[in-house]
């Protein structure tokens, strides 16, 4: 009798193994670059154990696109940006690296990606919504204006990370944060203070 727990396991594996081998390939080259058979030899499985599972690499990169989004969605989800009745500027960066920190592997591959890869445009777009979305509530801001300072950090935030990764993560997880942190409260203050709008809830 097949064990069920058994074949889930092993299927949740494969597929791992599978979008990891892709989001390697794709930090080298072109999706339409990549082929099957190499795909398939990166992951350490054959062609028609790739075609159980998948029908092109497009199917994958799919895949990945929204388990990507999903993985910072759910951060949010679980992050509590209050301290007391303010909101902790800090709290908005640290739920982000705390998020690359415990799939280092996979966001390496992901901020190795071309800067215009829709992945990366679909985070970006997720967190600016979800930064929005929260920041509405604690100021009285123009939501143009917002979504203006909200592209700035977010930006700003993932060419950070991408250099941080790239140039060997010579600073902790926690300085890196640190830094982005204070840059981004920096750049947001000086746009609401010149709005003459209330920056008292946003601190560090």
């Amino acid at each position: 009798m097949i064990d069920p727990i058994k074949t889930d396991i092993r299927i949740i594996k494969t597929k791992r193994a599978i979008r990891d081998a892709t989001m390697k390939l794709l930090s080298q080259k072109s999706a339409d670059d990549i082929s099957i058979t190499e795909l398939a030899l990166t992951a350490q499985i054959n062609r028609k154990t790739f075609y159980n599972y998948y029908q092109n690499i497009y199917q994958v990169i799919d895949e990945i696109e929204n388990e990507t989004v999903e993985k910072f969605a759910s951060t949010f989800k679980a992050t509590d940006w209050l301290d007391g009745d303010e909101l902790d500027f800090y709290k908005v960066f640290f739920c982000v690296t705390e998020s690359v920190r415990d799939n280092m592997d996979f966001f390496r591959h992901l901020l190795s990606i071309n800067r215009t890869s829709v992945i990366i445009t679909k985070v970006e777009k997720t967190l600016k919504e979800k930064a929005i979305q929260y920041f509405n509530k604690y100021l009285d801001i123009d939501e143009s204006l917002l979504s203006l300072a909200m592209d700035y950090v977010i930006s700003g935030m993932f060419s950070v990370f991408s250099t941080w990764l790239q140039n060997g993560q010579k600073m902790s997880v926690a300085e890196v944060t640190d830094y982005v942190g204070m840059m981004s409260l920096g750049a947001v203050n000086s746009i609401l203070e010149s709005k003459n709008i209330n920056t008292k809830k946003l601190t560090l």
